[in-house]
């Protein structure tokens, strides 16, 4: 059975300025202290074709920055990741076409249009031609029973 993903060494840190207190503004501008965060730290996972997993954890824990790195939003500080055979860090767009990824606290739906408006739109977006639009979002309807309200 081939690996569908797989996940070596992984670690992202994140650095960033900070303000020293008691100095001034200029002082702070030109010798400001760097600090840095360990957001995943060195893990290692695989997951074969057709299993399913659940990504948990406390907040703050590193899933979200883990999920970025894995679609090629954020690139790792180290370690390597392969996506169905794709490097997300160099082939994004490709592995794009093959995964979809949402974050539970943003709509990707478009406010103040029908969600048919929203579900056209993302369609074409992926290069979904008409009939592939129309029997997606038939299925959507059907299966989060959307029909009372899809328009």
């Amino acid at each position: 059975m081939s690996k569908d993903i797989e996940v070596n060494g992984l670690s992202k840190k994140f650095t960033f300025n900070t303000k020293k207190e008691n100095v001034g503004w200029l002082k702070n501008l030109l010798t400001s202290e760097v600090k840095e965060i360990t957001a995943v730290n060195n893990i290692s996972f695989s997951v074969d074709k057709g299993e399913r997993v659940a990504f948990i954890g406390p907040n703050g824990a590193g899933k979200s920055t883990t999920i970025k790195m894995l679609t090629g939003i954020l690139f790792p500080t180290s370690g390597t990741v392969t996506i169905l055979g794709l490097d997300p860090t160099t082939e994004r767009k490709k592995l794009a076409y093959q995964i979809g990824t949402v974050f539970g606290q943003r709509s990707q739906l478009l406010p103040n249009l029908p969600l048919t408006d929203s579900l056209e739109f993302f369609g074409v977006m992926y290069d979904l031609s008409d009939k592939q639009i129309t029997q997606r979002t038939e299925e959507l309807t059907e299966l989060f029973e959307l029909g009372s309200f899809i328009n």
